[in-house]
């Protein structure tokens, strides 16, 4: 590697880029090949190049601009590295990326924000930090990520609804094809922190055909009943979210709220606890 790419930056980009990898190289390697390039907008470089993304490519220019290969003037991009170092950082993500292709975790983790606006004192302290890489899943993303992929069953596991979240639960059942189970687990209807917000939908629940399972059962418990406070969204076997977010309007948009995503043999373990929450909790026939 040149010694203009100390291996302390190199290992920086890998871990702000590997998950692009593939892109990553494609990207980079243009850039080395025509230096000019990189003043062209995301969506006209990821025309040209194929395989990419606008957003692939406006994540590695901001990592390269972040890890000083390149600055920002004015408007414009401009390089600042010699392309030899930028043909041998492309061949490298390519290793990354053939690596990626034969090795398997047993779980791919990423964290999930809700942020609380674009202007709150905590983007700004994340911002001045740079503590956060630039691939980090927003909450619905991940939600709408799980709806769209699931082939077989989309479970989610809510205990507090209000009318955002309601609406949402049926854009994400709605997604999802049509031979897809969809499940939703809630605390009791009745309850006005759920049933004020469901009643509304019910209709598109219905046409959904999702099935509804609640959960809270008589405990000797001094709360008096047993019944939940984690938020989940399965989908199969293969990859959930579970973190703070409820599916309200303050949780969804206004509030920090903190989850991951995880894709892997956990799912198997999560589906499990989830099979055993329905088979505790009691399906509503008629709502």
């Amino acid at each position: 590697m040149p010694e203009l790419l100390s291996d302390r930056r190199f290992d920086t980009l890998v871990g702000e880029l590997y998950p692009l990898a593939t892109q990553a190289a494609r990207i980079i390697g243009h850039f080395a090949d025509s230096a000019e390039a990189i003043g062209r907008s995301d969506r006209d470089l990821a025309s040209r190049l194929g395989g990419v993304s606008a957003e692939h490519v406006a994540i590695v220019r901001r990592s390269l601009i972040e890890n000083g290969l390149a600055a920002r003037s004015s408007f414009a991009t401009r390089l600042v590295s010699d392309s030899s170092v930028l043909f041998a950082l492309a061949e490298r993500f390519k290793g990354v990326a053939a690596y990626l292709r034969v090795h398997r975790d047993q779980d791919v983790v990423r964290l999930v924000l809700t942020e609380p606006g674009l202007k709150s004192a905590l983007r700004r302290a994340i911002d001045g930090a740079q503590a956060l890489p630039p691939i980090v899943f927003q909450t619905t993303d991940a939600f709408f990520n799980l709806a769209r992929g699931a082939k077989q069953e989309l479970v989610i596991l809510s205990p507090f609804l209000d009318a955002q979240g309601a609406d949402l639960l049926v854009e994400l059942f709605s997604l999802c094809r049509p031979e897809v189970r969809r499940v939703l687990i809630s605390r009791p209807l009745a309850e006005a922190h759920c049933g004020d917000a469901f009643r509304p939908r019910a209709a598109d629940f219905r046409r959904l055909n999702v099935s509804v399972v609640e959960y809270a059962l008589p405990s000797s418990l001094p709360s008096g009943r047993e019944t939940f406070h984690a938020k989940v969204v399965l989908a199969d076997d293969s990859e959930f979210y579970v973190g703070s977010s409820n599916f309200m309007g303050s949780a969804l948009e206004r509030s920090f709220e903190c989850g991951v995503f995880v894709r892997g043999e956990t799912a198997k373990r999560m589906r499990s606890v989830l099979l055993a929450v329905r088979a505790v909790g009691v399906p509503v026939v008629n709502y």
